[in-house]
């Protein structure tokens, strides 16, 4: 693997790959790459190790056309953290799961298309889903608040969405990975690992379901769909990975 990165999505990519059990790369088609999945499935042929993942993180190939997201579900209650590598265009059809996934530690990593002319719309119409949403304008940017995205995720327990135009970095010069160090210094894996401990006994689609993986790891506070404040109860490898 190279130890520079060139474009936003390579270094979305290795964050995403890096902070999660699992990540849903969202494609055009399965036979054709995102600006993300092509690192993805190098890491993941690699079978090179993540941070917060015990294992090999999967990397789930969807096409954008079959209700991505509905694909996301199945990993989040079976304790797993998962990560979304898009574009934009899927944004407003998927609003009933955003609605849904924003109770669950998920970070949505969002490129806007079309790049140079991005139609902001797709991110102003889905505000009010309850992500956090965070944007980045530079190469590095990107690197940097992936992985804020992430931390935050976990510590919250709730969704964010981070985006950006590739665009903005096509005359960038190559920036250097962040160490695994670093990262693992910035992600709460010991908050991690209680998530992943924690699987939820909902089998339906309703917005409130995440709430009971908030209560069980005993976070001290947590929001309810209408945006008010609950008191939860408290509750008492030889792998490659990618380079440093």
């Amino acid at each position: 693997m190279a130890s520079s990165l060139l474009t936003p999505g390579e270094a979305v990519a290795r964050i995403a790959y890096l902070s999660s059990d699992v990540v849903v790369s969202v494609q055009p088609a399965l036979s054709t790459d995102s600006e993300f999945s092509r690192f993805l499935h190098q890491y993941a042929s690699n079978k090179a190790s993540s941070i917060v993942c015990r294992g090999i993180p999967e990397v789930q190939s969807v096409r954008h056309n079959v209700d991505p997201l509905l694909s996301v579900y199945q990993p989040v209650r079976s304790g797993k953290i998962t990560s979304v590598t898009t574009a934009s265009n899927i944004l407003l059809q998927s609003i009933p799961h955003l609605y849904r996934l924003a109770q669950y530690p998920v970070v949505i990593h969002v490129s806007l298309h079309p790049a140079g002319y991005p139609d902001y719309g797709d991110i102003t119409s889905i505000r009010n889903c309850g992500f956090s949403f965070l944007q980045s304008n530079s190469l590095q940017e990107a690197q940097d608040l992936a992985l804020t995205a992430h931390a935050l995720a976990i510590r919250s327990g709730k969704g964010v969405i981070h985006f950006f135009d590739a665009a903005n970095s096509q005359n960038a010069h190559p920036i250097s990975h962040e160490s695994r160090e670093l990262v693992q210094n910035v992600l709460n894996i010991d908050l991690a690992r209680q998530y992943q401990g924690v699987k939820s006994q909902e089998t339906t689609l309703y917005v409130g379901e995440g709430r009971s993986q908030v209560r069980e790891i005993g976070l001290n506070e947590a929001p309810t769909a209408n945006g008010s404040l609950t008191q939860p109860e408290q509750t008492g490898s030889g792998e490659q990975s990618p380079r440093d």
